[in-house]
């Protein structure tokens, strides 16, 4: 028993921090880290408009267009949809939030390890985005 705690204390360990930080959120099954590692494949769209408006819009089409929101976070910026049309029920795209480099409104990114559900997710909500948040 004692020699059993020692190799899984050793393991986790040597596994580093990020590991230990990352664990709650992969035992309960919300991780994200695989959609913020395939961020730097994102397709990225920015619109003139406030955080929440965007954040809400974002929301507004994943139940129009019947996409199951498996993760929400408004503080963090990110939404995790799943159930995307013609993809595995289970890929995930992660839509992520942030202040435009510009100052000129927000940035939305989106992130799959699947190009095909990343594209179909990019078609409907960008141009549900660009429709609502018309540059002026």
């Amino acid at each position: 028993m004692i020699k059993t705690l020692t190799v899984i204390c050793c393991l986790v360990g040597l596994s580093g921090c990020s590991a230990l930080s990352d664990m709650p959120a992969s035992v309960a099954g919300v991780s994200v880290r695989a959609l913020e590692d395939a961020r730097v494949d994102a397709i990225y769209q920015s619109y003139p408009c406030a955080i929440n408006a965007c954040f809400d819009a974002i929301m507004n089409v994943a139940g129009e267009k019947g996409y199951y929101i498996f993760s929400k976070d408004r503080v963090r910026g990110l939404v995790v949809l799943m159930k995307i049309p013609g993809c595995v029920d289970t890929t995930e795209v992660g839509v992520f939030l942030s202040e435009s480099l510009h100052g000129e409104g927000i940035l939305v990114e989106l992130s799959s390890r699947s190009l095909l559900a990343k594209k179909t997710v990019a078609k409907a909500l960008f141009t549900a985005l660009a429709a609502r948040f018309k540059k002026e």
